[in-house]
């Protein structure tokens, strides 16, 4: 029988809680991850009609980008209004209901990547603005157990570094223990002071996997008690950001852009910003959602234009005096096409019917 909870481990797996901003409110928003779910139902935004359809496909997971309780704290749930008249419906019909947001704006294969896809934009896909931090696990290991030990932590995500994998640095050193009476060395006897030829086995981890891998680590690892050490080091894991950049199939101008990313996701685009009409772009940022905060990072870019939704007033000036040609497509708009990939990424992972809302909004 699969369970909420089966279902909140394979979204984390897809969108770690890890790389959730700290004002956010990702993961369970009602209902119990011990309940049952026979169906999971994936929508953009908490409203009405996706309960509605939730109850005509018998859907009694919805998992949402959008959080249903999100923004001041919540002290008090009025039955008569939002958020509260959702709580109340989804605990009357025995609804679970999550949420992955900036976790999945900010994850690989996330928003931003479906929507540059969803533009036919070519790759490499680069992150705008890179997120998440890293962790350098140390484990010490008998030399003939490193290659095992080493593989466990590659399949928990750990090393690696661009499109290399399995990425760690080995030193030979001399570990020494001596194990009490209560305890049953892999290597030597208890009581007894021992000295063993080992490996220093290090690799980089992204902080929201760290423990994974230390856990795998540990299972892999011949001794009852295994030595390491997780500190933080500089740098970004692989992939994970907010925005992505690439390349359209052909040079156009802003406003051809506008139309073509209009006719791309079948909702109006504005051109907010266009310095220089006759500019042919070619290369374009991306980002699902509200971007305007990052029009700075998207200007010190390769990217010679910006699609992204919920530009302001004074967002579209500023993008102006950069030069940047700016497109508002919608939040919604630019969001939606992350929607498909991530029910057919979860349906891979658990063994219950998965679909997508039809509601596009």
């Amino acid at each position: 029988m699969v369970r909420g909870r089966d279902i909140a481990a394979a979204v984390e797996k897809i969108a770690p809680g890890g790389l959730a901003e700290s004002w956010d409110n990702c993961g369970l928003q009602a209902g119990s991850l011990d309940a049952p779910v026979e169906r999971v139902l994936v929508a953009l935004t908490p409203l009405p009609e996706v309960f509605d359809e939730a109850e005509e496909l018998g859907a009694n997971f919805l998992l949402f980008h959008h959080p249903l309780i999100f923004g001041d704290p919540l002290r008090s749930v009025d039955f008569g209004r939002y958020p509260g008249d959702l709580i109340l419906r989804a605990a009357r019909a025995g609804l679970t209901v999550y949420a992955a947001h900036t976790s999945y704006d900010a994850a690989p294969g996330g928003v931003s990547v479906a929507l540059a896809r969803a533009l036919g934009l070519e790759g490499p896909l680069e992150v705008v603005v890179p997120a998440g931090e890293l962790r350098k696990l140390v484990v010490f290991v008998p030399e003939e157990n490193a290659g095992e030990l080493s593989d466990a932590l590659s399949a928990a995500g750990a090393g690696v570094i661009g499109e290399y994998t399995h990425c760690t640095f080995r030193t030979p050193g001399t570990g020494t223990f001596r194990g009490s009476e209560h305890t049953s060395p892999h290597i030597g006897e208890a009581g007894r002071l021992e000295q063993v030829a080992e490996i220093r086995l290090e690799t980089v981890v992204p902080a929201h996997l760290a423990r994974r891998a230390a856990a795998a680590a540990a299972e892999a690892h011949p001794y009852e008690e295994m030595a390491y050490d997780l500190y933080p080091v500089d740098g970004h894991p692989e992939g994970c950001g907010y925005g992505r950049t690439g390349r359209l199939p052909e040079a156009m101008t802003p406003r051809r852009l506008a139309e073509y990313v209009s006719g791309r996701l079948g909702f109006p685009a504005r051109l907010v910003s266009d310095p220089e009409p006759e500019r042919q772009v070619g290369r374009v940022a991306v980002l699902g959602g509200s971007g305007g905060s990052f029009i700075r990072r998207v200007a010190a870019s390769e990217a010679e234009a910006y699609v992204t939704g919920d530009i302001r007033y004074h967002e579209a000036l500023l993008a102006e005096s950069l030069g940047l040609p700016l497109i508002d497509a919608g939040h919604a708009a630019t969001e939606l096409p992350s929607l498909r990939p991530l029910a057919e990424r979860l349906g891979g992972l658990v063994d219950v019917p998965v679909e997508v809302s039809r509601v596009r909004r």
